[in-house]
């Protein structure tokens, strides 16, 4: 069993704690660590007299525990720090999306990792759901021959417990663009086996909207496979798709139409994928529905990359999530310049100025 020290008590990380650590039984959470007593106070009280000893040191929590493992669940201005102390304290990381606020941060942890032999996960859940896993076979075993476009549509509004959680989604830098869309970019680079070249991305400062930076963009994207692909999303829409967007893929002997992740990881009510053949006729594929999925299962890929190193061809990686970080600063780059950006160029860039730039909150490496 790999013990693993949870870093993050907020309302995503007691989510984790509450429905996701538990259901992994190659994990033992051996301890928490809050950035507050008032934090670990109210964590406790949600999760029982039974949880894992709270910390308030990441150091002093991996080394009271002998901990294998550290799960980062804060925000993204808060992970190069935490990454990197775990990192220096020998333990095998995953954390969140977004991975860093940017690429040559990124690149720095990458190779700390590497040069100790350590696990480094972003948790890319979207990979983990069976209709994106068959969509991306469909186009490894060219099934339907080359990807020629494909159209993403992203369109959901939410609605907020409190005044408190709209007010953060609201103000949170880039929550369409890096917060959501780092998703789709991601499954676009896995499904597709490509590269992406160049991006260009608009995102209108519409006259209602409530949020700081743009809730409502679109792009365009050119692959190395010499696929095209068009992406539109916002969240200020009411025609609700799943989280993952409707994809429609045209390739060279048919359609292929899915979606995936309807929920929280909760169930897979929103997976389901047609292929539509030469002829215009539909046929919708049956899809696994007994098969862990979400969250739970990276965090099973994650004990299991621990345990023995296996790793499948979709392992989300710190090195391989470079690609999905590069993708989302050249978006907002784009839009914020009007121009098309190329990838390469920006690849090469270092020192950039990241998707969250503020250090606010205290947690104590």
């Amino acid at each position: 069993m790999v013990r693993v020290v949870h870093v993050g008590l907020g309302d995503w990380g007691m989510n984790w704690a509450s429905s996701i650590t538990p259901k992994v039984q190659a994990i033992e959470i051996v301890g928490y660590v809050a950035r507050s007593r008032a934090r670990a106070a109210a964590a406790r009280a949600r999760l029982g007299d039974c949880a894992a000893p709270f910390f308030f040191s990441l150091r002093e929590a991996v080394e009271r525990t002998a901990a294998d493992g550290v799960l980062v669940l804060t925000p993204t201005e808060t992970h190069v720090e935490l990454v990197s102390r775990a990192l220096a304290l020998g333990c095998h990381v995953l954390v969140e999306k977004p991975f860093v606020p940017t690429v040559s941060e990124g690149r720095e942890l990458v190779r700390m990792a590497e040069a100790r032999g350590l696990v480094l996960m972003v948790n890319q859940n979207f990979r983990y759901f069976p209709a994106a896993q068959h969509a991306a076979d469909i186009v490894r075993g060219r099934d339907l021959g080359e990807v020629a476009a494909v159209s993403i549509a992203f369109r959901r509004i939410l609605s907020y417990e409190s005044d408190a959680k709209a007010h953060w989604h609201r103000t949170l830098r880039q929550p369409l663009i890096a917060d959501l869309a780092i998703h789709h970019f991601d499954l676009m680079r896995m499904v597709l086996g490509s590269e992406p070249v160049s991006v260009y991305c608009t995102a209108p400062r519409l006259s209602w909207s409530t949020f700081r930076d743009p809730g409502t963009a679109a792009a365009i994207l050119v692959f190395e496979s010499g696929a095209t692909v068009t992406w539109t999303g916002s969240w200020e829409a009411r025609a609700e798709t799943t989280f993952s967007g409707e994809w429609h893929m045209q390739c060279q002997h048919g359609d292929v139409i899915w979606a995936c992740r309807s929920d929280r990881d909760v169930t897979l009510d929103g997976d389901r994928l047609a292929v539509v053949d030469g002829l215009g006729a539909m046929r919708a594929e049956t899809l696994p529905r007994d098969q862990v999925f979400g969250r739970v299962a990276v965090l099973e890929a994650f004990a299991t990359a621990i345990s023995n190193g296996r790793q499948t061809w979709f392992f989300p990686s710190g090195r391989d999530n470079l690609g999905s970080i590069v993708l989302i600063e050249a978006a907002i780059r784009s839009y914020q310049t009007g121009r098309v950006v190329d990838i390469r160029a920006e690849l090469d860039r270092e020192g950039q100025k990241g998707i969250s730039l503020s250090n606010k909150h205290g947690y104590r490496v």
